[in-house]
């Protein structure tokens, strides 16, 4: 079989094979039905998560870290509910209980331990932060965090096909266009199968499908920006990577440009990043376990 007919092979098989994609939990998805649902209370969350004694354990470590710096202690989902707001908890839900999916092996992308997570929790970071830096609505803020943090999520489907086929990706090139070489998909159209099936919101949706491409949606076009040069900024400081050598990576000059910054701008975000990275990667590099 010639290779790019094994490449189409590979392709339409991943596609077809949707029983690859884990299930998000049941609390999960009711916790995303709740937020959704604008008549929502306080006391649903808690009567929903109080069963769940490790995910609520991961929350509440969470929240008490320096990356949400609350004025004082919470010690009960309630709590979390009101210091947060409810997208808050959507997102620290949502980190909680896919972390183990990121912190499983991938080598093949020339990741280190835990490695895609740390990237990833890198790039929800900076995403938030240039949200609120560019003074968008807190619900914006929340939605890129979340974009930021599963933007990657199409690894898991494809990683234990670079691993059969023995390819080690270089984080120094496009990831994209190295998958659709080696195996005929990128983790890109991936993820958008993984997105699809978890129910999540169409931005979360777009920004996994479009991080690596410029054809992208008029509705999504500044959430795909933030995620892109916050995808840039994460990258360039090689969280996550085996090699911890950082690199200049040139960020899209299209992404710049719909958030309306120019190079000094931009110098002076990624001053502000560096330390909201720094809080994010330490606060939440074990909420996998």
């Amino acid at each position: 079989m010639s290779k790019l007919a094994q490449r189409e092979r590979t392709r339409r098989e991943i596609l077809q094979k949707s029983e690859l994609i884990p299930s998000l939990p049941d609390v999960v998805v009711e916790v995303l039905r709740l937020v959704a649902d604008k008549g929502a209370e306080i006391q649903q969350f808690e009567d929903l998560l109080k069963n769940d004694g490790p995910l609520v354990a991961k929350m509440l470590r969470v929240v008490n870290s320096p990356f949400y710096a609350v004025a004082s202690p919470v010690r009960t989902i309630g709590q979390a509910v009101m210091v947060l707001g409810f997208r808050s908890l959507r997102s620290l839900v949502l980190a909680a209980s896919t972390g183990n999916y990121m912190e499983r092996d991938y080598r093949c992308y020339g990741y280190g331990p835990k490695g895609m997570w740390l990237h990833s929790v890198a790039v929800a970071a900076a995403s938030r932060t240039i949200a609120k830096e560019l003074r968008k609505h807190p619900d914006t803020r929340e939605e890129v965090f979340v974009a930021g943090l599963l933007h990657d999520i199409g690894k898991l489907l494809l990683a234990p096909y670079l691993i059969e086929e023995g390819v080690t990706l270089d984080l120094g090139y496009d990831s994209a266009e190295q998958e659709r070489e080696a195996i005929g998909i990128d983790h890109q159209e991936a993820g958008a199968l993984v997105a699809e099936k978890w129910g999540l919101s169409p931005l979360v949706q777009h920004a996994i499908s479009k991080h690596h491409s410029e054809d992208i949606d008029a509705a999504h076009r500044e959430s795909w920006a933030i995620v892109c040069l916050a995808q840039a900024y994460a990258k360039a400081r090689a969280v996550g990577h085996a090699d911890p050598t950082q690199h200049e990576v040139v960020p899209s000059a299209r992404a710049l440009e719909i958030l309306g910054l120019d190079d000094d701008a931009w110098a002076d975000m990624k001053i502000e990043l560096e330390a909201a990275v720094d809080s994010a990667v330490a606060s939440l590099s074990q909420i996998g376990n």
